[in-house]
């Protein structure tokens, strides 16, 4: 074998078996930080399995790396086949409630037909005449531009429902929850653009620098998703602290009584002042209602009355008070230090923090 046909071989088969290794991984990793919130928190993870498996069919071209026909067929598979699947998982993920489209659903027919097609073209049981092969390569790129201009939308969702979720559901902005929306919505339609590459060219080459590439973002993505540590709980479309700060402000009318907006009010301050609650990292609205056994709207109103802007302001706070007090008793300890135990997810978020709250930097104030 030569040392060419030898580099194309290892960067497949490297990229079939992480992509194994990942699908089993998603389809049996269960963190104990997660325990029985798992199917909730990750719906979308069978179909990211899924699309981790379905690179197994590379191996056809693994076995007939020279083969033209066996690199048409792998290129076309996974123009047809990997972009529906994101859809399918960023549906599920992001937006459970919407479910698959029709169109959706439709082209995911005429893929399965093209797949067939080249299946039985690089099996030799079916020929075509050379204007039928171009027919074929032509329709079969025609569909994957649908799916494109469908993963393009979906991104745009994707990164509308980024927007707030630090102000309205976490308290911090590098929380898991925010930064994954915030750099997911570019992936699916990047790993597109690969394979429209790789297909259009439809060179040996160019296959094996798209394995590379590909192993590497399947790598990273199992990585970066994997932290059990980090919760994943998105935030409605439409937002209820939103919601009840314009009913607030343009009806001049709250559905709190005063008397239990000053009783949630108190139980409130007991957690932020007594048990220090915002010491908690990755704290979300979601934590404070279980602590304090009322719904969204009541305590976000609880928050707005308070003279708060949102639960992020009200959180980010309390934290930049405690890092001061901490910074002025503890003058040699490390900014990194004073950031974690002061509920911060990273000193670049205690910076944003004391910007936000209109104060002077960390190192500011230590100097």
């Amino acid at each position: 074998m030569e040392t060419q046909t030898q580099l194309f071989f290892a960067a497949n088969l490297i990229f079939i078996t992480v992509s194994l290794f990942s699908a089993v991984i998603k389809w049996s990793f269960r963190p104990k930080a997660y325990k029985e919130h798992f199917e909730r928190l990750f719906p979308g993870q069978f179909y990211v399995g899924l699309l981790f498996f379905v690179q197994i069919f590379e191996l056809i071209y693994l076995t007939d790396i020279v083969n033209v026909k066996a690199l048409r067929f792998a290129n076309a598979f996974s123009l047809l086949l990997v972009p529906p699947i994101m859809l399918v998982i960023c549906r599920k993920f992001f937006f459970p409630k919407m479910g698959t489209t029709n169109l959706e659903k439709a082209t995911f027919v005429p893929a399965m037909i093209l797949i067939v097609i080249f299946l039985l073209r690089v099996t030799g049981l079916a020929t075509f005449t050379p204007q039928g092969r171009s027919a074929i390569i032509i329709f079969a790129f025609a569909v994957f531009l649908i799916f494109f201009a469908l993963t393009i939308r979906m991104g745009y969702m994707i990164k509308k429902l980024s927007q707030g979720i630090d102000e309205f559901e976490y308290a911090d902005s590098t929380d898991f929850s925010h930064s994954f929306a915030n750099y997911l919505f570019r992936l699916p339609t990047l790993v597109c653009l690969i394979l429209a590459i790789t297909y259009i060219c439809n060179e040996p080459w160019v296959k094996f620098f798209t394995d590379i590439l590909l192993t590497i973002i399947t790598v990273l993505f199992v990585l970066f998703t994997l932290d059990p540590w980090k919760e994943i709980e998105f935030i409605e479309e439409k937002r209820a602290f939103k919601y009840i700060v314009e009913n607030v402000e343009t009806k001049s009318k709250n559905r709190l009584s005063d008397s239990r907006f000053e009783q949630l009010r108190g139980n409130l301050l007991k957690l932020f002042e007594e048990k220090e609650i915002f010491l908690t990292p990755h704290l979300s609205l979601d934590i404070l209602l279980r602590e304090l056994s009322t719904n969204r709207n009541y305590l976000c109103e609880t928050i707005s009355r308070s003279g708060y802007k949102s639960f992020y302001d009200m959180v980010n706070s309390y934290r930049v008070k405690y890092a001061i007090n901490l910074i002025k008793e503890e003058p040699e300890s490390k900014m990194l230090d004073i950031a974690y135990r002061s509920g911060f997810a990273s000193p670049a978020s205690m910076n944003k923090a004391f910007m936000q709250q209109g104060l002077p930097t960390p190192s500011q104030h230590r100097s």
